[in-house]
């Protein structure tokens, strides 16, 4: 599952974790579990601008905006997580794409996705500590049946020193459009609790691998580089969706995003960012009812701004 959605990018210098560019989730990103590894609760709000992105099929043109909102409440042991996105496409020349059917409807204007999880974390002693979790999420056009994603993961978190750390994740994931499917993500962090100097993030995942490079000019001002995959979840399209073939159907639409981040930590473990990054190799891909007939669409290239509150109390 994309945390949030969709794997983005929001990086506090004691940890990683992905919005959703976006996502984020940001993601995420993020750990494998999605959830920060931190000892505070927290809100989290950004928002995000695409610019105009043409089919290689016709003239046709989107540009897309979103905002993304994560909560997570932290009690003993436990992590309860709450988050909403809401993605928004403006079309040009849409009558020109190749997949609707009604030419004088637009394919679709929103998407929202709400997602809920649950996390028990387990020391085992100063070098080894476990995470369960459990998330259930629900991204649609208007009808929410059939639109759910469930996930199951462990992770296995190795600290053999301050400088370094390993996440190993086990997952288990059903999708109401494609059925289920098993994962797995390596995770390496170093100076990942360091506000000074370098630090860096890397993860092999079974899905895509993703990077980040940061460093702090001081303790509160810091940049972050980073490759990612982004996009939405998997999104139900509507029972009335003109998009040929897909009424009920379902839709993904994902790219890779290089970029850098600007991050003020304004209090502890609180932060206001702005990132510019390139989204590549953007494709819109469907799935039928059934989750069996695919297809797949090719959009240009195009740039994107963020701008992020995280607050943690």
């Amino acid at each position: 599952m994309k945390y949030l959605v969709y794997r983005k990018w929001f990086i506090a210098p004691s940890y990683f974790f992905i919005l959703g560019s976006p996502a984020i989730v940001l993601a995420d990103a993020t750990d494998a579990a999605g959830f920060p590894r931190h000892t505070d609760s927290s809100v989290e709000i950004e928002y995000f601008s695409m610019g105009s992105s043409k089919s290689n099929i016709g003239n046709a043109q989107v540009d897309t905006s979103g905002v993304l909102i994560q909560t997570e409440y932290e009690k003993d042991d436990m992590v309860f997580s709450f988050n909403y996105e809401r993605w928004k496409y403006n079309w040009t020349n849409s009558e020109n794409l190749p997949f609707v059917s009604n030419k004088t409807a637009t394919p679709w204007n929103n998407f929202n996705t709400l997602q809920f999880g649950i996390a028990f974390e387990q020391e085992i002693n100063s070098e080894w500590e476990f995470n369960y979790y459990a998330e259930a999420e629900s991204s649609f056009e208007k009808e929410t049946s059939d639109s759910n994603e469930y996930e199951l993961g462990i992770d296995f978190i190795y600290e053999p020193s301050e400088e370094w750390s390993y996440t190993l994740n086990f997952n288990l994931e059903y999708l109401d459009a494609t059925g289920g499917e098993l994962g797995a993500d390596l995770e390496i962090e170093w100076n990942h609790d360091k506000k000074e100097g370098w630090s860096g993030e890397f993860e092999l995942s079974s899905e895509f691998p993703e990077t980040s490079l940061t460093y702090h000019f001081t303790r509160e001002f810091s940049t972050t580089m980073f490759y990612n995959e982004s996009g939405t979840s998997t999104i139900r399209l509507s029972d009335s969706s003109p998009v040929t073939g897909l009424q009920g159907g379902y839709f993904e639409d994902e790219y890779t995003s290089f970029g850098a981040r600007l991050d003020y930590e304004f209090a502890p473990e609180s932060y206001l960012t702005f990132s510019l990054q390139r989204n590549s190799d953007r494709s819109f891909s469907f799935v039928d009812r059934t989750g069996k007939v695919e297809s797949s669409y090719e959009f240009a290239n195009t740039v994107e701004t963020s701008i992020g509150l995280l607050y943690t109390f």
